[in-house]
């Protein structure tokens, strides 16, 4: 062996340990198909306010009265303000 010492024997053993990892690490690569981890799911965006929310959001914050919010939320019910010219002209 052309006087080869030990230090070449660790050298060739640690060279072929590299060897087959790294064989077997490609050999898990073509496994998996390349996949990396699931990232984190975004956030869902909030969901739509309904009528009524966004009355009581604008009340709330002072860009309506609460006149005007009992009118629109009247406007807003399904049977319509009590004794409102829609309603009479609906039941007639």
């Amino acid at each position: 062996m052309h006087d080869a010492g030990w230090g070449w024997w660790l050298i060739m053993s640690i060279g072929m340990v590299a060897f087959w990892a790294i064989v077997v690490y490609g050999i898990v690569l073509l496994v998996r198909g390349g996949q990396r981890p699931a990232e984190p799911a975004a956030p869902s965006p909030p969901s739509p306010e309904s009528p009524k929310e966004i009355l009581r959001r604008r009340l709330a914050s002072g860009e309506i009265s609460v006149q005007q919010y009992r009118e629109l939320t009247d406007a807003l019910s399904e049977d319509g303000p009590k004794g409102s010219p829609e309603s009479r002209s609906l039941a007639a």
